[in-house]
């Protein structure tokens, strides 16, 4: 009987010790819990609060029968709201920019877990702009966006990593631990936009759509339609062939796109490629650049820069990209059910933004179109100083260059204007690059005799100027300008057009101004 309760006695023993044990263990869970939440929140707190980062916030709290996934070219191009005035289906821009082709499959995983949508629309410049280069603010602007417990987050920062050539400096761990990187932003303490991302998660109204209040001239791209098929990096083939049988294997609707932009022959090659590859795999793919005519596209007033449309641009790739779905894709009209009245509210906010937003283009392009006129006044300055303040506008770009002393003008107005170009009586080989009046390029004590670089809105005009020999040697993409040894020689360039308007020399004369010559 003894033994019988001393064995009791020991088994109720262990079983408390056990309790405590268990009741230890629980409490340091509920504690290490509590340290990864804290841990999160303040993550989260001190990301960065820009559109990328409300991009991939946003989609958690929206049910769309759609997801653009890409860049740049999805959430400047497709215009959910729109879309749901005129067809009744909702769909969503999962889209961060310079996303590289490491994101694409890892974006469509994380908004499967998000989301049930009927068709992926996925936008492929990722691959032709594919580089085993480091491409740092590309992946980061999706994964420092994403939850700290998204897998798919991981499955992007490891493929990167694999896939480019690192330096040795770079710190890996703040890729993973992003804390690291952005703890300084302590303005967010601060910020209420901060705050509304606390928890990682934020409702976008205009559904990943947003407004770029700019305008540019274009051309339109011609002789890029080709049939030749150009070679892929190594890297590029496997991530989309990677991507093209996970789509498959879930038995996934996907679109594949290319969005209207300045598109060269070379670029088409590429796509060509690419085309083949996701045809046999039983996908669809559409080139909008080889459907101008229908969307009614107007290069000179739909586009921004040379790699996106403004909002008119956006409007008919929209109505576009619509029709093309609606003749291919059975995705449901909810126009109508009460549970989506919140699309009606949001699209008549969209209405009364687009209207604001068209007006600020507009007058852009009407800044723009000015140009013509104040390049007729030029021609008839009556002096320097009148000349001057013409071209001081944004809208030009000055490349002042000569090989011998200046002549130094008597006429004070004149001196003021050289002054301002940052030349003086004893400047010899000299050259200088100004835009807008401000001085962009002056070689140092007039010791550098050569100088390139680019100009234009978009910088995608390069110069090269030269003063080492008896006449300066100015040259734009190529093309070499006509100058005089003996005078001051001025380039004036376009910056919104992106081009040469007006070469001219000045010379100082018997009354001591300076005479503009045009050549």
């Amino acid at each position: 009987r003894c033994s019988y309760i001393r064995d009791f006695r020991w088994c109720m023993k262990m079983k408390k010790i056990d309790r405590q044990r268990v009741i230890s263990f629980l409490g340091f869970c509920i504690f290490v819990g509590i340290i990864v939440q804290v841990f999160f929140g303040v993550t989260y707190l001190f990301r960065n609060t820009d559109d990328d980062r409300r991009h991939i916030a946003g989609l958690r709290q929206e049910k769309v029968d759609m997801v653009y996934v890409g860049g740049s070219a999805a959430f400047v191009y497709w215009q959910p709201l729109k879309a749901w005035n005129e067809c009744g289906y909702t769909s969503y821009n999962y889209a961060t920019n310079s996303i590289p082709a490491e994101s694409i499959k890892a974006y469509i995983e994380e908004a499967r877990k998000l989301q049930n949508p009927e068709l992926f629309v996925v936008g492929i410049r990722a691959f032709q702009y594919y580089s085993d280069e480091p491409a740092e603010q590309g992946v980061r602007n999706g994964t420092d966006s994403m939850d700290m417990t998204s897998l798919s987050r991981y499955k992007i920062l490891n493929e990167y990593f694999r896939n480019r050539e690192i330096p040795e400096d770079t710190d890996v761990l703040s890729y993973y631990l992003d804390i690291a990187k952005y703890h300084t932003n302590v303005g967010n303490l601060g910020s209420s936009k901060a705050w509304k991302l606390i928890d990682n998660d934020e409702n976008v109204v205009n559904k990943g759509w947003e407004w770029v209040d700019k305008y540019g001239y274009l051309e339109q791209p011609e002789n890029f339609n080709t049939d030749e098929r150009a070679e892929l990096p190594e890297n590029d083939i496997r991530l989309l062939k990677e991507l093209l049988t996970y789509c498959r294997t879930e038995k996934l609707n996907v679109l594949f796109v290319v969005c209207p932009y300045w598109i060269t022959k070379e670029h088409q090659a590429k796509y060509n490629t690419m085309a083949d590859m996701i045809q046999s795999y039983g996908f669809q793919y559409l080139n909008a650049n080889e459907y101008y005519d229908e969307m009614n596209l107007d290069f000179s007033t739909d586009f921004y820069n040379k790699n996106h449309v403004n909002l008119f641009g956006a409007k008919k790739y929209t109505e576009f990209l619509e029709k093309y779905i609606s003749q291919n894709y059975n995705l449901e009209n909810h126009k109508g059910d009460p549970a989506y009245a919140s699309w009606d509210e949001a699209y008549q906010e969209f209405q009364k933004q687009e209207e604001q937003h068209a007006q600020t283009v507009l007058d852009l392009k009407a800044d723009v179109e000015k140009s013509s006129e104040i390049q007729k006044q030029m021609k008839e300055a009556k002096s320097l100083a009148e000349w001057q303040k013409l071209v001081r506008d944004n809208l030009f770009s000055l490349i002042v260059a000569g090989t011998q002393e200046i002549q130094w003008p008597e006429n004070v107005a004149d001196q003021r204007v050289l002054s301002d170009w940052g030349l003086t009586s004893d400047s010899g080989r000299y050259i200088r690059v100004i835009k807008g009046g401000e001085i962009k390029y002056t070689n140092a004590k007039d010791e550098a005799l050569t100088a390139e670089g680019v100009l234009g809105i978009w910088d995608d005009t390069s110069y090269h100027v030269s003063v080492e020999n008896e006449f300066p040697v100015i040259t734009l993409n190529d093309q070499q300008m006509l100058t005089d040894k003996t005078k001051i020689n001025v380039i004036i360039f376009e910056n919104n057009y992106r081009k040469m308007i007006g070469s001219l020399t000045l010379t100082v004369n018997e009354d001591g101004k300076v005479e503009i010559s045009y050549n």
